[in-house]
């Protein structure tokens, strides 16, 4: 892809995929130029169950669109993660709104596989945000942040940072997690998360390397 703007379209089997960029600024993908109905170029959709992996697809939200996954049911948890690019050290943040189900999503990062990776999860039926790491299928909770006052019907933007072993966490701005945690060194990637028996729509991802202050 060659990048002459901030703003680069990236078409791939006659998809669209808007993508935002600029030197030292964070790489921003929007969905309001894909087609709807479809997994933009660049996602693939994984499940931790082996199981169907949902239905991920743009939908319209008002004037614009989102990365939606629209199945409710099935075991485990559903991802929808860019194969490229593989990062370690990373900033990278989502905007995301909850629909009907279990109302808990969030972003994924260091993915290598559908059973290893860091997820945080903002949880609006419990009033709760959730860090965890997954290794081989198995889920570990580093943080819990209870009691929180949340809109049901509001876009809620997560935001994480990981650098070496420090994982930091915002959600709307404010800071919801700090942790150390060695468990996943290596660089993976970057993208949507929910449990299977939730719905939500997702209205940007951004990423960007993370370097040592």
């Amino acid at each position: 892809m060659l990048i002459r703007s901030r703003t680069a379209c990236l078409i791939v089997f006659g998809m669209v995929l808007t993508v935002s960029v600029r030197a030292d600024a964070p790489t921003t993908i929007t969905f309001d130029s894909v087609r709807v109905g479809t997994l933009p170029a660049g996602f693939k959709a994984l499940s931790s169950e082996n199981a169907a992996p949902g239905r991920w697809q743009v939908v319209k939200m008002g004037e614009k669109a989102a990365l939606a996954q629209i199945d409710v049911g099935g075991p485990g948890y559903r991802l929808a993660v860019l194969d490229a690019p593989k990062l370690a050290d990373l900033r990278a943040g989502t905007t995301l709104h909850m629909g009907p189900g279990d109302r808990a999503a969030g972003i994924a990062w260091r993915v290598h596989d559908a059973g290893t990776y860091y997820a945080a999860r903002l949880d609006l039926a419990q009033n709760e945000f959730v860090l965890y790491k997954f290794v081989r299928g198995n889920r570990v909770r580093l943080s819990r942040l209870s009691n929180l006052r949340l809109s049901d019907s509001d876009w809620h933007e997560l935001t994480i940072e990981h650098k070496g072993e420090q994982i930091r966490v915002w959600l709307n701005g404010i800071p919801v997690a700090s942790e150390r945690d060695d468990a996943l060194p290596e660089a993976g990637m970057v993208g949507l998360w929910m449990p299977a028996d939730s719905t939500a729509q997702f209205k940007r991802l951004w990423y960007q390397p993370a370097r040592g202050d």
